[in-house]
This record gives C-alpha cells, structure tokens and sequence, in this order.
C-alpha cells in the first residue's frame, strides 16, 4: 500500500512511518522542511494522490506552550489549513485515495466531568472544541468526494521522551507530583504503540467517522500521579491547587492537566481492535524502562 503521511516528523507521525515500512508499505511524508524521502506541501497535488492508496494527516502546531493568541491562532490555523488542502486535493483527484485517517483530539468534548464520552456524544466548548470540530470540518469536501474517512480523536499519547509524559515523569522524579486541583478529574490516555497500532487497524479495516483512541480505562488525576509515582518510586502525595497551575501555565494548563476527559472507546472496540497496553501501570513500566 502507498501511503502519504502528513505531520511525518511528529511524535506519532515518525513512527507510524517506520511501521508502516515494516510491513512493507511505502511512504511518502509530507513536512515544512522536506528530507530526501520527504515531499513539502507545494507537491500535494490531485495528480500526486492519484498513485497513493492512502492519506493519514495528523498534521498541525503543537499544543504545548503557553496560549498566547498567536500561539492559539497557530494551532487553529495550522490545523485547519493542512485539512483543507488535503480535502481538496482528494476532491479534485481523478483517481482519489481509497481512504482518509484525519487526527483530530479528545478536546473535541470539551470538560464533561465524570460523562462517559462515546463517539455519539456532542461536541463540547473551548479553544479546544473549537480547534476539533473546524479541524474535523475541514475534511468534508474528502467525505462529499465519496472518500472513507475515518476520523481518530486521539487521547493523550504516552511515550518515552520530552512530551506529555516525560514532563509528568519530571515533577514526579522532583518529589513534587501529585494530585492536581483535588485530582477529581479523568485522564483518557493511550501508549504510542497503541496509537500507531490503532492507525494501521483503520487504514486496514472499512470504519469511517469518528473513532476515539483511548483505553478503556482512563484514570482519575490523582490515581494516575499516584500509579506514576509507584512506578518512578517516588512520593506522589504533594498537591498543587488550580490556581496555581492557572497562574503557572494560563489557559494551556487549566484545559489539558484540569478538564476531564472520560472516554469510551466504543467504536474501536467494535471494531475488533485488541489493546497492547490497557492498564497504565503496566503500561507506564514499559515505556519508562526503555
């Protein structure tokens, strides 16, 4: 299978390319700075997509770092932007890619407390609903074009290096993890191996619309510091009040460390799609021991 890959050199983008090689699929990534086994965006034509099989875009900004407007206007924009030019190049391509896996997030609820959130349930509000939803929007013109699109609203991703992960793994090495603002609210979670595995099941199987990649078993705040905690063989017993996280990190911290997200991940499931790593203890030992 030929697959364009776009957002190639992000954390789940890199390795889903060194998966899909493995298997033996070919991939042609798409980047802002192309290597020599990369293309840039001006390439993306109709006529380039008429010899790709499949199009995985999970291109877009960067959602760490403080939301300063521009920052927020970047992360939109990016999204948004990459979305339609792809939609349009599959529109407008005589012989168009037989599927479409278009990223989107777990934001796209928005904080619904302790709500099982499905697939079926509604959109939410906030910067980051808002992202999801035009992101989302933006890949109609493939739909409308008779495209499968399937559409992955990733939870929080876990791996090994400097990302979500690594910078809780940080404050709990320094003694000072915890539970956040009581620690009352729930974190979906999924390893990178599974996020990846996920892509690769929807490219080879025939679901379409919104798919959440999640485990079935999110975590309260304060059991997942704790469960990461044991894990580092640290303390995790010192908390942090909302305030002071608003006042640290800005509208960035409230919504990604303070709302809760409780998803079920329900068409998956369905989907036949088996887990690597549900439970986040196992899964956290596996990946910090690397």
């Amino acid at each position: 299978m030929n697959v364009l890959v776009t957002g190639v050199t992000g954390l789940i983008g890199s390795e889903l390319a060194i998966a899909l090689r493995a298997r033996g699929d070919s991939v042609v990534g798409v980047s802002r700075n192309p290597t020599h086994d990369q293309i840039s965006w001006d390439s993306l034509t109709p006529s380039l997509l008429s010899e790709i099989d499949a199009v995985v875009n999970l291109a877009g900004e960067s959602i760490a770092g403080r939301w300063t407007r521009s920052k927020k206007d970047r992360i939109l924009s990016s999204r948004v932007e990459a979305t339609s030019l792809v939609a349009a190049a599959i529109r407008d391509c005589d012989a168009p890619p037989a599927c479409l896996v278009q990223a989107s997030a777990s934001g796209f609820y928005g904080d619904m407390g302790a709500e099982i959130l499905d697939e079926s349930a509604a959109a939410g509000t906030g910067f980051l609903s808002e992202v999801c939803q035009q992101w989302e929007a933006a890949a109609q013109p493939a739909v409308d074009a008779g495209v499968r699109t399937v559409v992955p609203r990733f939870s929080v991703v876990l791996a090994n290096g400097p990302g979500a992960l690594g910078r809780l793994a940080l404050i709990t090495k320094l003694c000072i993890g915890g539970p956040l603002a009581g620690g009352s609210q729930w974190w979906s979670w999924v390893t990178l191996n599974d996020a990846v595995r996920s892509i690769l099941h929807l490219l080879d199987g025939d679901a379409s619309g919104p798919i959440n990649i999640a485990t079935p078993n999110p975590e309260l705040q304060r059991s997942f510091a704790k469960k990461l905690g044991k894990v580092l063989r640290r303390p995790s017993v010192v908390p942090a009040p909302g305030f002071a996280i608003k006042l640290a990190l800005g509208e960035m911290g409230t919504t990604l460390l303070l709302d809760s997200f409780r998803l079920l991940p329900t068409a998956l499931l369905e989907s036949g799609f088996e887990f690597d790593d549900p439970e986040l203890e196992q899964a956290l030992r596996g990946i910090l021991s690397n």
